[in-house]
């Protein structure tokens, strides 16, 4: 990154004045750096305020400014973004990871919503003397989680697919995963 300074070829380089226009927000002087490479060049201005300025000079019209001027600064050209990750799948992938290692099991049977044949379940010990048996779809987001008590009756299954803010099914979900209580020894599964 060089220091941005006016070029004038009648003067000699110590005698360069640098490029400083002021900051629109808060009238002071910000601090430029610059890049050229297969993009272009490309300037851009940080002012201790916080505001971000850009200047394009290859660009058509390089005084407007992009709505992106730090990532067309880094990038060199602003690129549609990916579309976001799902949740289920952020879940269900950092599930994977230390410290939680969920064991995930496939489900032959197809989603009851979407009807993808992407599911999976797992087991967990959700509360003391509970198991439970939870599904993720990795389609459609669809969670279902049963609490099984050592004794008495199974409870209803808890159903759904609403992630923001989170239905019971996977609030009980997320429970299972990251805050399991650990399983008596011994223990045999109730559901089979």
């Amino acid at each position: 990154m060089e220091d941005a300074h006016a070029e004038t070829k009648d003067q000699p380089d110590e005698q360069r004045e640098p490029l400083t226009p002021l900051c629109a927000s808060c009238g002071g002087a910000a601090a430029w750096e610059s890049v050229t490479d297969g993009w272009g060049e490309r300037w851009l201005a940080v002012c201790a305020c916080g505001r971000i300025d850009s200047f394009f000079p290859d660009r058509r019209h390089p005084d407007q400014q992009p709505d992106e001027p730090l990532t067309m600064f880094l990038q060199g050209h602003v690129a549609p973004r990916p579309p976001a990750t799902p949740a289920w799948v952020r879940l269900f992938l950092r599930s994977l990871e230390e410290p939680w290692l969920v064991r995930w099991r496939y489900c032959p049977g197809g989603c009851p919503r979407c009807q993808t044949r992407v599911s999976y379940a797992f087991q967990a010990c959700p509360r003391p003397s509970y198991q439970a048996i939870c599904t993720l779809c990795l389609g459609c987001g669809y969670a279902t989680a049963t609490y099984h008590p050592w004794q008495g009756p199974t409870e209803p299954p808890t159903t759904g697919a609403t992630w923001t803010p989170a239905c019971p099914a996977v609030q009980r979900l997320r429970d299972c995963i990251y805050r399991p209580y650990p399983a008596p020894v011994g223990r045999v599964n109730p559901a089979g």
